[in-house]
């Protein structure tokens, strides 16, 4: 239950589409903003730098987020062992996994900024960045390492309060970063003509500031959330800590086996030259912006299903299944709409080179079948986040970002040459809504156990 002296959201009794849709809505809107300010740093870089900077930004965006492949598995960890504490009514041990998650966190991400900077010309040598774009692909990623710690802490902590059942204040520190990034874009880029690594600095900056904003919320807080700050309270419990990376590994690696195989096949398209590499760059922010609505229901129904599988209410979890797949569906379908209709008027917010603008139908009608997968993938996905069965779902990445993607790429690049590419990635995913769904519909996660004791 929920009431004003808490900062929990008890999700497992009440009308569940009204607050499915309550739940979601505020992630639905964060995702958006947190996608308008990457499509922000790409709109701006490509009207005022071209398709040099626009391959910049795609390729050095590529590695960055891969590094911050870690940082989303330790905060989805901690959503998903927090749920389950509140669907089990455990006060305390929401508490520990608040400490635990906050120290682990920072120090993580030290570690993942000095080894950034460290290889961060290897890796682009290894994503063969266009000759033109190099220098600025060098610095946008330099200065998207020195962020991570702000990435890291400031969606591990979101993630935290979702789980808890609040996905209201972690948009609010969204919007505090978005509003920034896009006003520090235009200062950098567009006034001060700092390229790609002003687009950069903004990201870092912008960050910086919703961390700033969620700690502030925490601590201002910490009397209902039960978190008191002092320094003994930022102790890693050893077991806690043990089960957090029982769960964040296997997400973790599931990012990142999903973005290495995507570095793979942004190398081999970045053979084909700038322009190909600057449609692609635009392509992947857009289809960003697709997975607003099932990113944010793979986050609800993971919450969803933590805290009512945890109370035993199996039936409602069922319910929510059908509710979210509904919404992903409807949404893609669009999305497809405006792809089929609009793809250079859609492409032209972000260049006005008339080669990159050419070749914009052909990867728009491609990538609705990707659309699809994303909106029948989210929501057995998440149910399967939420159940803590995390090492299927990497399992499922395995097979989905390596062997799929990896694999169908090389088979249809050969007749259908960068096409190929594009037509791979869009397949890959049918393999997670099969296996997904599949796993679902055996039923056998009914006698599964859970990550609390619920006795």
């Amino acid at each position: 239950m929920t009431d004003r002296k808490s900062l929990i959201n008890n999700l497992t009794e009440g009308p569940l589409t009204r607050q499915l849709i309550l739940f979601s809505l505020p992630l639905v809107l964060g995702n958006l903003l947190h996608t308008l300010y990457n499509l922000v740093d790409m709109a701006v870089v490509g009207q005022f730098v071209g398709s040099a900077g626009l391959s910049a930004v795609s390729t050095a965006g590529q590695i960055t987020m891969l590094l911050y492949s870690l940082g989303i598995g330790l905060g989805c960890g901690g959503q998903i062992l927090i749920a389950q504490q509140v669907g089990a009514r455990d006060k305390k041990g929401i508490r520990v996994t608040f400490g635990t998650c906050f120290t682990f966190t920072i120090l993580i991400a030290l570690a993942v900024t000095a080894l950034g900077i460290a290889f961060n010309k290897t890796l682009l040598r290894l994503m063969n960045t266009p000759e033109e774009a190099w220098t600025d692909a060098v610095e946008y990623m330099f200065w998207c390492c020195l962020g991570v710690p702000f990435t890291y802490l400031n969606g591990g902590l979101s993630a935290l309060l979702r789980g808890m059942g609040d996905a209201k204040h972690p948009t609010w520190f969204v919007a505090a970063a978005a509003a920034a990034n896009v006003v520090l874009d235009l200062l950098l880029v567009a006034v001060l003509d700092m390229r790609a690594a002003g687009a950069a600095i903004a990201t870092s900056i912008s960050q910086l500031l919703g961390c700033a904003c969620c700690i502030a919320y925490l601590y201002k807080n910490r009397e209902q959330l039960g978190f008191d700050f002092r320094r003994e309270s930022f102790r890693m419990d050893p077991q806690t800590l043990r089960t957090i990376l029982k769960l964040s590994a296997p997400l973790a690696l599931q990012v990142i086996f999903i973005n290495v195989s995507m570095i793979f096949i942004n190398a081999w398209i970045n053979t084909y030259g700038v322009v190909a590499s600057a449609v692609n760059g635009i392509g992947s922010k857009l289809y960003s912006f697709v997975t607003i609505v099932t990113n944010a229901t793979e986050t609800a129904v993971a919450t969803f299903a933590g805290q009512n599988l945890a109370a035993g209410n199996q039936a409602r979890v069922r319910r929510c299944m059908g509710v979210s797949q509904l919404c992903c569906l409807v949404f893609a379908a669009l999305m497809a709409l405006i792809s089929l209709t609009l793809p250079r008027e859609v492409f032209s917010l972000f260049t006005r080179e008339t080669a990159v603008l050419d070749m914009a139908p052909d990867y728009m009608r491609i990538q609705i079948v990707m659309y699809f997968s994303f909106a029948l993938m989210s929501t057995p996905i998440g149910f399967i986040n939420g159940l803590g069965h995390v090492n299927l779902n990497l399992l499922i990445a395995l097979v989905d970002g390596v062997v799929a993607r990896v694999g169908l790429s090389l088979l249809l690049a050969g007749p259908l040459g960068l096409h190929g590419y594009w037509w791979g990635s869009a397949l890959a995913g049918y393999v997670s809504v099969v296996w997904g769904w599949l796993y679902y519909f055996s039923g056998r996660w009914k006698t599964r156990k859970l990550l609390v004791d619920t006795d």
